[in-house]
């Protein structure tokens, strides 16, 4: 059953019916007759599968009281197939990333749709998709993927599925009160490598003396190692993510401001893989940020705070002469590699620059005590990344309450109900 929102133009051979709200017309080419008929602001064009003028009349009248019932009872009063929808909403979240405003996460929501979605649910009404096939869907996608998808993965599915049925809620095909509810039951996502506070400190304390060695043989490589040592001072100490939003990060980003005779940085606007949002970072960071200005040629000559009035649209993580590198994660590597920090003795995996993010939430989770939910938006991410990603944390987060009352007895106490009970006994 096919419906549009223009009215097509008749053909010579016209019927109408209850007062000409309903006109059934027959093409030449078919020997069915056609009903078409206005429901609100929209024309319904449909077959009554019926040859016979007398059957179609019936037939017609059948199928405009259904559609005004769907109307009158907050039902799509038409509706689309699955994969137009999703082709709607990827068009969408395409236009955006070509112009530049699109979130960096549509591109994994339009392989997740493509890949996916419309091969499963493509041929289905978007409307009319149960509960029953959301979970035949999950079992189709563990056995294309060759396994159970972890809780990550079916959020983004989950999220792109939802932004298709946005899509037909906005242009009328479903309503918001039938959107399924989506659940995610999926695999935890494996822990991922971060430093303990020994390594941190161990590499803090390496790192120093390795960036400022004169014995490296070229000036760029003493500048790359240079940026580098601040590079994860500001990671370290910001969560900022490795790359996108590091790469982002411009001079007018960076605020300075005092309160009660307290110096606070904080990165504003910072974009990358979720919306923009603003980041406070720990004190430790902002040395790291004067060092890359006194060594920086097009503005060392400017102080620090009269260089941050101008809000500069210049890049902060750069070489001396404003060049901006992709291959700090190789230094890093070298740096981690010569002085045994390169393998997370926990996960067993190698750390990477993205591992100062995990350092990040660790301590302000364990040692700061910081507000998960406080911790999510300072980060740019969501509550349930971060229980998903920080869970095995939590009985450390409580160690106070979990390991604060002993319910057992002292030796005193214990010693004197042993007397009591051996003169109990020799009586």
């Amino acid at each position: 059953m096919n419906a549009g929102q223009t009215m097509v133009k008749l053909s010579d051979e016209t019927v109408t019916l209850l007062d000409g709200d309903v006109r059934l017309t027959r093409r030449k080419n078919s020997s069915a007759w056609q009903a078409a008929f206005k429901i609100g602001d929209r024309w319904v064009r449909t077959t009554t599968k019926c040859k016979q003028l007398a059957d179609a009349k019936a037939r017609a009248k059948e199928l405009y009281m259904e559609y005004r019932f769907r109307a009158k009872n907050d039902l799509p009063v038409v509706s689309k197939r699955f994969d137009a929808v999703a082709r709607l909403s990827v068009a969408d979240m395409q236009k955006q990333l070509d112009a530049g405003t699109g979130r960096k996460v549509y591109r994994d929501y339009i392989t997740a749709i493509e890949t996916y979605l419309i091969p499963f649910f493509g041929a289905k009404f978007v409307n009319n998709i149960s509960h029953m096939e959301l979970k035949e869907y999950a079992v189709w996608r563990a056995a294309k993927m060759g396994r159970e998808p972890k809780a990550s993965t079916i959020t983004t599915h989950n999220t792109a599925l939802n932004r298709v049925f946005e899509e037909a809620v906005n242009r009328g095909y479903m309503t918001k009160n039938k959107t399924p509810i989506l659940v995610n039951a999926g695999a935890e996502g494996e822990r991922r490598p971060d430093f303990s506070l020994e390594d941190y400190r161990t590499m803090i304390r390496k790192l120093p003396s390795w960036a400022k060695d004169e014995t490296v043989h070229t000036q760029k490589s003493r500048d790359m190692r240079m940026l580098l040592w601040d590079y994860v001072m500001v990671l370290a100490n910001s969560g900022i993510r490795h790359g996108t939003e590091a790469q982002n990060l411009r001079w007018r980003n960076v605020h300075v401001f005092e309160e009660r005779g307290r110096i606070y940085l904080e990165f504003q606007g910072v974009k990358g893989k979720t919306k923009a949002h603003n980041v406070m970072c720990r004190p430790t960071a902002l040395a790291a940020l004067r060092r890359i200005h006194a060594r920086t040629i097009a503005i060392k000559d400017t102080s620090f705070e009269d260089m941050l009035k101008q809000r500069l649209d210049l890049p902060v993580f750069a070489l001396p002469d404003g060049t901006v590198t992709r291959n700090l994660d190789q230094t890093f590597k070298r740096f981690l590699e010569e002085h045994g920090l390169l393998v997370c003795p926990v996960t067993q995996q190698n750390r990477t620059l993205y591992s100062l993010r995990h350092t990040y939430a660790t301590f302000a989770l364990v040692n700061d005590g910081m507000d998960i939910h406080v911790l999510a938006k300072n980060m740019g991410t969501s509550i349930q990344m971060i229980e998903q990603h920080y869970s095995h944390l939590q009985p450390r987060m409580k160690k106070d309450m979990l390991g604060g009352s002993d319910y057992g007895l002292t030796r005193e106490e214990y010693l004197a109900q042993k007397a009591l009970d051996d003169q109990d006994g020799g009586d």
